[in-house]
């Protein structure tokens, strides 16, 4: 029997993925922290801080983000044992835009209320929708050429491994054509994005119960 070489632990790219999220959440944080000397030498704090209330709400809105992602991350690959390069890549390319978040709020943020609003509103809807494309883009070269794209998974997964797959390709593919509408809006009615993008965060904070809707729409289990 030949000896083939073996993909890497889940647990590597676990391992790096936290590290990468714990930097990004710390460079959400970051910008707060260095409004701190112009407050309090600005005379009036409270009015200082009602003037940077954006650069709070691009905070709130990067944490809120970031953690659902992680949250959504370690739901999923709780359940995976083996790995292939389709997943390696997957999860990259999602880290890609975990690291570009910060820069996509901090966008948002200077931008909010002025004229360059919609390009603001255009890099957040980027990063935000961003893993979405990738997503379709790594897993087409396997899909086209019936490339080994299978995962092991724990004996609890609740979900046909092969239903499952079919159910995201059209998961990631409704998101990812959202995603370019709302990025068109963005240039357009911006507030009308920026409200698109909340629902999209807002439906992304309970991946358990996301995970739970998927398994009552497959309507198959494991026994």
């Amino acid at each position: 029997m030949t000896k083939t070489i073996k993909n890497i632990s889940h647990k590597n790219i676990d391992t790096l993925s936290d590290g990468v999220f714990s930097i990004a959440l710390t460079l959400l944080g970051i910008e707060v922290v260095a409004l701190v000397p112009e407050l309090t030498h600005s005379g009036d704090v409270l009015a200082a801080l009602v003037d940077h209330l954006p650069t709070f709400l691009g905070f709130f809105i990067g944490f809120v983000v970031l953690f659902s992602w992680w949250y959504e991350y370690h739901v999923g690959g709780q359940y995976v044992v083996g790995t292939n390069v389709m997943i390696v890549w997957v999860h990259g390319f999602t880290l890609l835009w975990v690291a570009l978040m910060p820069f996509a709020v901090a966008m948002l943020a200077e931008t909010l209320n002025t004229d360059d609003f919609k390009w603001g509103m255009l890099f957040f809807t980027i990063c935000l929708f961003g893993q979405y494309w990738t997503k379709i883009l790594v897993s087409i070269p396997g899909l086209l050429t019936k490339g080994a794209l299978d995962v092991t998974w724990t004996d609890d997964f609740p979900l046909d491994a092969k239903q499952l797959q079919r159910y995201l390709v059209i998961f990631n593919l409704v998101f990812a054509v959202l995603g370019i509408v709302t990025a068109t809006i963005s240039m357009i009615y911006p507030w009308v994005a920026l409200a698109i993008c909340g629902l999209v965060i807002l439906n992304s904070i309970n991946p358990v119960a996301s995970m739970d809707r998927i398994v009552r729409q497959l309507g198959k289990t494991k026994k």
